[in-house]
């Protein structure tokens, strides 16, 4: 099937301030524009229900979902110019009611619903993935769980928009190591461990601030006064040097002042944190930046490791390689040119689009 038509469907773009709004606009909306889609939008739905604060109560949540996915089903079949070819999700199963994918199929719709939290979230995900006529993921240690199911899927990368990739190759460093994302406490600790290195590192990101700030709800417990002084140490190392969200101007402009861009890629918690393939790992290097990057199996299947992405797999050799690497900016430029080069010609919709086609 030549994919021409499709209802596209990510519920972070319909939520009012989510910080991952953007980046899903225009790498997957405006992705498959560029590509020559024709893309249908939900129109008039709020997912503000679905995703924090509202997400907490259930009756509330079940109400929201009930109405939304009838009004979805309505769009879908009664499109103007017809119904699409297919639906292209990134959904959550608590997004939908399960039998709006079985009724939209039924009608002789394919269902296709991206994910990219196979490793540790995706029990999110298992009972929409049993439903859908194709999944598509990106982790490589993520396929038993799809097998295990026995569903269709397809194992590939993001696929990234080029007109959302402004060249940000550093021409003149005022950083050596930027950080950008959101806060979590795998990523202060890193930062902070990193930072222990003499590491020159900056951070930029939803809650950096809130976090480092936070007090203890328990201020005299025992336990509470140690982490309390390693929060104050933790705050001396970052505090300084971090800033709070950046919109996408000012996201290039960090980037185009920053040597090496750093990627924290662990999710998770416990026993089930995992180092997995984030957008992000294609994203900056697709910008021209010199990513060093948490190591893990996928990436050398998307770059050649060493020569346009460079990674770390403990956070004192992170900060070894920034402070080697800061040293020589001309090859921090080359690494990101090459890693540009790499993304524009095998990581955009254009070249993800054959794929699942083939598998339709």
């Amino acid at each position: 099937m030549k994919l021409r038509r499709v209802f596209a469907l990510v519920p972070d773009c319909h939520v009012a301030g989510w910080r991952y709004s953007g980046v899903w606009q225009r790498h997957f909306y405006d992705g498959l524009k560029q590509a020559g889609i024709e893309v249908i939008l939900p129109r008039g739905l709020d997912f503000g229900w679905a995703r924090p604060p509202q997400a907490v109560d259930p009756l509330y949540t079940a109400s929201a979902r009930g109405r939304v996915s009838e009004e979805l089903l309505a769009q879908i079949l009664q499109a103007d110019g017809g119904p699409p070819q297919a639906v292209l999700s990134c959904c959550f199963t608590h997004d939908l009611e399960l039998d709006l994918v079985d009724r939209v199929r039924a009608a002789g719709i394919p269902w296709i619903n991206f994910y990219c939290d196979s490793l540790y979230a995706f029990g999110r995900v298992a009972a929409l993935a049993a439903r859908t006529s194709l999944n598509w993921f990106v982790e490589s240690e993520a396929e038993k769980n799809y097998r295990a199911l026995g569903v269709p899927f397809l194992r590939a990368p993001y696929a990234l928009n080029p007109a959302a990739l402004p060249d940000a190759s550093c021409s003149t460093p005022e950083h050596a190591l930027l950080f950008v994302g959101t806060a979590s406490r795998r990523r202060i600790q890193a930062a902070a461990l990193i930072r222990l290195t003499g590491a020159d590192l900056q951070v930029r990101g939803w809650g950096w601030a809130e976090a480092l700030e936070r007090q203890p709800t328990r201020p005299d417990a025992p336990s509470t006064l140690v982490k309390r002084g390693a929060k104050t140490a933790v705050r001396a190392l970052l505090g300084s040097r971090s800033g709070g969200y950046l919109e996408d101007g000012a996201m290039v402009g960090e980037l185009r002042r920053s040597a090496v861009v750093l990627g924290l890629n662990e999710g998770g918690t416990g026993p089930d944190a995992r180092s997995y393939l984030k957008l992000r790992d294609l994203e900056f290097p697709g910008m021209g930046c010199c990513c060093l990057t948490q190591h893990h199996a996928d990436l050398a299947g998307l770059f050649e490791l060493g020569r346009e992405i460079m990674t770390f797999r403990s956070v004192w050799e992170a900060g070894r390689l920034a402070k080697d690497l800061a040293r020589h900016p001309a090859e921090c430029r080359e690494i990101g040119r090459r890693a540009r080069a790499r993304v524009l010609g095998e990581h955009t919709w254009s070249a993800r689009l054959p794929l699942l086609e083939a598998r339709l």
